[in-house]
């Protein structure tokens, strides 16, 4: 199996295990739900830090977070903007896989993704597209 294939493999299944664990999650405010990602992405990066190649996305992303119940705003660093639309398509989705471990996106509340360096929204991803747009 490909390095790059068993990390995310890797990564899925660490966010299974905290989906779980978090099931009750869901009914948390996001004021906690919030924290709690801000929590697992800095634990995220540190694992990133300390084992490269491992955890390569969270050294993209700077904060992840719901600003509502229906939007999740990614805020990237400045390397990410240089990427290829598949490396940053890849990053988002992982940064979407942490929020999911956190707060279980049912059916009944269908997320925005918002892609932000500063203040300016450069890839958006609506529930009814399948691919992000990016700018």
């Amino acid at each position: 199996m490909h390095k790059k294939a068993f990390i995310i493999l890797l990564f899925l299944s660490f966010s299974l295990i905290l989906n779980i664990s978090n099931a009750n999650a869901k009914q948390q405010p996001l004021r906690r739900i919030n924290q709690q990602l801000t929590d697992n992405l800095e634990e995220h990066q540190e694992y990133a830090d300390s084992d490269p190649g491992n955890y390569d996305y969270a050294k993209y992303i700077q904060k992840i977070y719901y600003r509502d119940r229906k939007t999740i705003i990614i805020q990237v660093k400045s390397g990410f903007q240089k990427m290829t639309k598949n490396d940053k398509t890849s990053i988002s989705n992982q940064a979407t896989a942490l929020t999911r471990s956190v707060q279980s996106n049912n059916d009944k509340y269908q997320v925005t993704i918002k892609v932000k360096r500063n203040e300016k929204v450069i890839g958006l991803k609506k529930p009814t597209q399948k691919n992000y747009q990016w700018k």
